[in-house]
């Protein structure tokens, strides 16, 4: 009986062991299939804020820097709020950090509260990625500015300004999530309540080109360039202090060679004073430096000065476009919608093309091949050997005023031409000699008109020879009348 007993023992000690072993299997098995995002808990980045502005006081601008204490192959981060008291500044401007240039950057603006995502282009354009090799573009092991954000304290600021960061989203490396926390609150004192002494600015612009070197409060003097059509820049200033005075002198009327545009700060204290300067050279060029635009087919074409003795058709003028974001030299005509340009793409002599902005299509411009309409840029294109030619037309040449064409001319001087518009399509034109405008020329159908003549030969031919046999019938029958009625004597 006892043997019986311990035999049992041992097989439900068996059956227990062998549910737990496949219900440990099952659960392995199970959590195989779901792949858990990877956390890195050895690469511990803090989030924290950071002002070196001191002496602060109502209407000052403050910088308050995003930084990340590392960043071990990140491909994004975010979102991260920041927060600020609202009823003590202002909210003026936020600019991602240099280092993580390669991130592009969103932003979303709430009463009190900022919030920025970033992502590293190569992430971003190829999608998820999955290779666990994977390595971000940006690596440091020392703090990185992520973004700067940019308050006006208001003009009754009194006891501090907090700022702090309520969250930060996820920071990624691949697909592998770091682990990240929150930095402490950075309390700002206003410790200023005179006058401020402030005669710095904390922003320079130049509209339409760049400044060199790059932007420093204590950096007082800069170059830049403009082409030779710029008579006057736009300079965009930013002050220190709200109630600091700004002046912006010689910065109209520009004149080839070097211009100093001064741009004179005063404290509000009416003390302390500082001045800006910034050379800007005006080129002889009028084209800017590394302009270019790519066609439908992604050629690149450069943009080059326009030659003064270059040939341009009837009716256009010079004047001054924006082309893919670049301010260039172009010739225009009223109800045409391509422009003329000078340009160079990179294996032919220079010349003259039209650029059609909707289409992006470019055209070489040839005297004797190009026919311009108000809808459309006609090309001379080679009629192909399948396309037949009607036999009443032969080769021949027209001058219309702005070149000679090549084409087909029939007996009543109907003149035709093939050409190809700016989206390739090709037909026969015809040429209206007497307005002077071209249009889609149908050449006559004249199956028709041969199938009546066909007929007509037909039917005249049935009917001479009905004509034929009723004459002969008609014949016949009166001879038969005419031998009864009267008959021939007997001979005897």
């Amino acid at each position: 009986m006892r043997r019986i007993t311990d035999r049992r023992v041992i097989g439900l000690f068996a059956k227990i062991c062998a549910a737990l072993f496949a219900f440990v299997f099952a659960v392995s098995l199970c959590l195989s299939c779901f792949k858990a995002p990877k956390v890195n808990a050895d690469s511990d980045i803090t989030v924290s804020l950071s002002s070196s502005k001191t002496n602060l006081g109502p209407g000052d601008l403050v910088f308050i820097d995003v930084i990340a204490s590392r960043m071990p192959g990140i491909s994004s981060f975010g979102p991260i709020t920041f927060n600020f008291d609202a009823d003590k500044a202002e909210y003026v401007y936020y600019e991602h950090g240099k280092e993580v240039a390669n991130f592009g950057f969103t932003e979303t603006l709430k009463n009190g509260e900022v919030t920025v995502t970033g992502t590293d282009r190569m992430t971003n354009a190829s999608g998820n990625i999955e290779d666990d090799d994977y390595t971000a573009f940006f690596n440091s092991e020392e703090p990185v500015a992520l973004f700067t954000i940019a308050l006006r304290l208001f003009p009754d600021c009194r006891g501090e300004v907090n700022c702090w960061i309520s969250s930060i989203g996820d920071f990624k490396s691949g697909d592998t999530s770091v682990a990240a926390r929150i930095g402490s609150v950075l309390k700002l004192p206003i410790t200023r309540t005179g006058p401020s002494s402030d005669a710095t600015i904390a922003s320079l612009k130049v509209g339409g080109t760049t400044i060199n070197p790059e932007f420093n409060p204590n950096i007082t003097e800069y170059h830049c360039s403009v082409e030779r059509s710029v008579d006057k820049v736009q300079i965009s200033v930013v002050a220190s202090n709200r109630w600091a005075a700004v002046v912006i002198k010689n910065n109209q009327q520009l004149v080839l060679g070097d211009n100093v545009v001064e741009i004179i700060v005063t404290a509000q204290d009416g003390q302390n004073r500082m001045v800006y300067t910034i050379h800007v050279n005006q080129r002889e060029s009028n084209i800017p430096e590394n302009s270019s635009l790519v066609d439908v087919d992604g050629k690149t074409y450069t943009f080059l000065d326009i030659p003064e003795e270059v040939s341009v058709p009837e009716g256009f003028y010079l004047t001054t476009k924006t082309i893919n974001g670049y301010s260039v030299p172009a010739y225009v005509k009223d109800g045409v919608s391509s422009v003329l340009l000078y340009l160079f793409d990179g294996t032919k002599t220079p010349g003259m093309f039209f650029y059609n902005s909707a289409t992006k299509t470019v055209i070489p411009y040839e005297i004797d091949n190009t026919v311009i309409m108000e809808s459309a840029i006609l090309k001379r294109a080679e009629v192909p050997a399948d396309v037949m030619i009607p036999n009443e037309f032969r080769p021949a040449t027209f001058d219309t005023g702005n070149g000679v064409l090549q084409g087909y001319e029939n007996d009543d001087g109907d003149f035709i031409c093939y050409l190809a518009d700016e989206s390739g399509s090709r037909d026969f034109y015809y040429y209206d000699k007497g307005t002077g405008v071209f249009s889609r020329y149908r050449f006559a159908d004249k199956r028709a008109e041969l199938l009546y003549s066909y007929l007509f030969d037909v039917f005249l031919v049935i009917a001479i020879i009905e004509a034929v046999i009723i004459t002969v019938t008609v014949y016949i029958v009166r001879r038969m009348v005419s031998d009864r009625t009267n008959p021939r004597p007997k001979r005897v």
